[in-house]
């Protein structure tokens, strides 16, 4: 009896064990599921395909705060003198974004493929984003760093034709047009 008695009270032991590990487990996850994540990319405009955009964005389930960013280089040291390229030297990329809310972003423009390369050149630029959680209760919160890169060689050969609907409408249009002229001139 006494060997049951142990060996009972060793497996509700061990099954507690399992238990709260896997609460710990479970908090874990979910504390970690709760943080920001603001990443740095490159895309193509939705409007005119040929231009292409610095995307700051932030894809966690909470608001950063005090977002600021630094590169392995300095990367927009070849903006053009005329004033073009004042995303890389002005706004959210240098001084940085005090508050970004879950899911929003801010579009950079940057320009078309040839001048992009210029300024960027042929190697991947490493963005190193800090910032803190937004209305975190710990005052003891520390930053949170996150790398993302901008590169252009992956955008070499994407296709920038223009199949927007705007294009489509106004040829469409000229179509019409070219019909009821040819209409007109038949009466």
């Amino acid at each position: 009896m006494d060997y049951f008695q142990t060996s009972g009270l060793l497996i509700n032991i061990l099954t507690m064990l399992v238990a709260v590990g896997s609460s710990c487990i479970s908090y874990l996850v979910y504390k970690e599921s709760t943080y920001p994540d603001v990443i740095v990319y490159l895309e193509q405009n939705n409007e005119v395909k040929t231009v292409l955009n610095i995307v700051i964005k932030n894809i966690g389930k909470s608001a950063a705060k005090d977002v600021t960013f630094s590169f392995n280089e300095n990367t927009f040291k070849n903006s053009l003198p005329n004033g073009e390229y004042s995303a890389l030297t002005k706004g959210a990329l240098v001084s940085g974004i005090p508050f970004l809310a879950p899911g929003s972003c801010r579009i950079l423009r940057l320009g078309n493929f040839a001048d992009s390369k210029k300024i960027l050149g042929d190697h991947k630029i490493r963005v190193t984003t800090t910032f803190r959680k937004a209305n975190s209760k710990n005052p003891f919160a520390k930053n949170i760093t996150n790398e993302s890169y901008i590169e252009l060689l992956s955008l070499a050969r994407v296709d920038a034709s223009d199949n927007s609907n705007e294009k489509k409408i106004a040829e469409n249009l000229a179509r019409i047009e070219k019909a009821l002229l040819n209409i007109k001139t038949q009466h």
